[in-house]
């Protein structure tokens, strides 16, 4: 059930734009709900449950507070937050500051999944962006955008939407990992040899031997570092190969299974169609062109 309680003390100057999303652009694109730019005042707040929107607010001076979660976060300048409207919220200024945001609720297109992927890779709604960060530039445009609509804004709303979110999700993602210098040099190798021999049988065990690292180190360095298991490194790279000899020669399923270095052409096909949504055949009459 929507619950929403809120005082609305913004200075004159602040900007809120409502948008009403076309039918067209609710199923097919990211899309705005509410864009703005406030300059709060100390008595700022709002609490809200229930509400089908993800939020992104961007501080850029003063001093606020997100309760989300049962957990309180302090936001300076050069934080964001990302959140889930359905969930229980609670922010407001800083009863001593001003609170200078940039915000956009926002939905549609695959929004659950970037907040579900920037939530597992931040830990935390509200985390520190980068400098030189896009976020508030994006949200500056998509202001310019909705306060003088035209044929172009649902479309053009929805790219820098994916800017935005794409951002974010890169941003959290890039908290995990350490300083460039600092990653080990056999993850870069061990990339290059499955790269290069992914006709070989691998094994974890196989790997951790020939990098003299512990198998459990290891596996979890990779999936830090590249997104993926070494398992599920290799089948991609068996299946990318798999992909491109179906489209561009005349080797039989069979003979492409092996040419990958996957044994049994049934587990080949089961793979293959796991990934890619067809049997390699079906892909295979999909791309190739008729002699």
């Amino acid at each position: 059930m929507y619950r929403e309680v809120a005082t609305y003390d913004w200075t004159p100057d602040s900007v809120r734009l409502i948008a009403t999303p076309s039918a067209w652009a609710k199923s097919s694109l990211y899309y705005v709900q509410e864009v703005g730019h406030f300059r709060t005042l100390s008595t700022y707040f709002t609490e809200r449950e229930g509400l089908d929107s993800f939020l992104v607010v961007y501080t850029l001076a003063g001093l606020g507070h997100l309760l989300y979660k049962e957990k309180p976060y302090s936001l300076k300048p050069g934080d964001v937050f990302f959140i889930d409207c359905m969930e229980y919220q609670r922010y407001a200024a800083d009863p001593n500051n001003q609170w200078e945001i940039l915000w956009v609720h926002l939905n549609g297109g695959a929004a659950r999944a970037y907040y579900e992927q920037f939530r597992s890779s931040a830990g935390d709604p509200a985390v520190r962006l980068p400098r030189g960060t896009n976020v508030p530039s994006v949200i500056r445009e998509l202001i310019q955008l909705h306060s003088r609509k035209d044929y172009r804004t649902e479309l053009v709303s929805s790219k820098l939407l994916t800017d935005l979110l794409t951002e974010l999700t890169l941003a959290a993602q890039e908290l995990e990992m350490p300083p460039a210098a600092e990653r080990p040099g056999y993850i870069g190798d061990m990339v290059r040899l499955l790269d290069r021999s992914f006709r070989e049988r691998w094994t974890l065990d196989l790997l951790a031997e020939r990098f003299a690292v512990s198998k459990y180190h290891l596996a979890k360095e990779f999936k830090r570092y590249t997104g993926f298991s070494p398992g599920e490194y290799l089948i991609n790279v068996r299946i990318t190969k798999a992909k491109e000899l179906l489209k561009y020669s005349d080797l039989t399923v069979s003979e492409i299974s092996r040419s990958v270095g996957v044994e049994h052409v049934t587990h080949f096909i089961n793979l293959f169609k796991d990934r890619v949504g067809h049997t390699p055949l079906a892909y295979r009459r999909k791309w190739q062109r008729p002699k």
